[in-house]
């Protein structure tokens, strides 16, 4: 959502896609006890709740709580459109489901905390991501120079500890060497 934000508040027409549903509440809503039930009002604006609170939500199934951050308020002005899933893209037109087609400049895939890359990422050695889009393993670091951060249901802790270990892991290449270990140049 933040993406959209930045994009909206540089006059950039701006869409999301919501897979599922979600718990979207404020800075100061994150800091009581309870959500009062007048925040939780979005579904006319293309936003579903979910059947339980935010935080039980959280114990219960690790996900996470969107915190809102300006990007509610650009859509209910219609500078953020909300739109249903994608079901295809053809060149700069996307079928979203519905039959509705918008052609757009450019797609940014941010995937949720429920990574899909596991459909797409192969390994030997199982690989960074786990069966359930979790983190895999205790290291961020799999083959061929590939990273994974965020994942390991630590949340900003645990990306931060990503980070920092990503980060170093790089500068360590950098000076040894290139780091490159199949003659490729990347």
């Amino acid at each position: 959502m933040e993406i959209a934000l930045d994009l909206a508040q540089a006059s950039a027409a701006a869409s999301i896609i919501v897979h599922g549903v979600l718990h979207l509440i404020t800075r100061e809503i994150m800091n009581t006890v309870r959500v009062p039930r007048r925040v939780q009002q979005h579904r006319q604006h293309g936003l579903r709740r979910p059947d339980v609170g935010p935080f039980t939500r959280k114990i219960q199934s690790n996900a996470y709580l969107v915190i809102d951050v300006g990007s509610y308020n650009k859509i209910k002005s219609n500078q953020i459109q909300v739109l249903s899933a994608m079901t295809s893209i053809e060149g700069d037109a996307v079928e979203f489901t519905g039959g509705e087609r918008h052609r757009l400049d450019t797609i940014v895939f941010a995937t949720w905390y429920r990574s899909t890359e596991k459909k797409w990422l192969k390994s030997d050695d199982g690989g960074l991501i786990g069966d359930d889009g979790m983190a895999s393993g205790r290291s961020p670091k799999g083959e061929n120079r590939l990273y994974r951060m965020g994942l390991a249901g630590r949340g900003i802790y645990g990306s931060g500890t990503d980070n920092e270990f990503i980060a170093e892991d790089i500068s360590r290449q950098l000076r040894q060497g290139s780091g490159d270990d199949d003659g490729d140049g990347i």
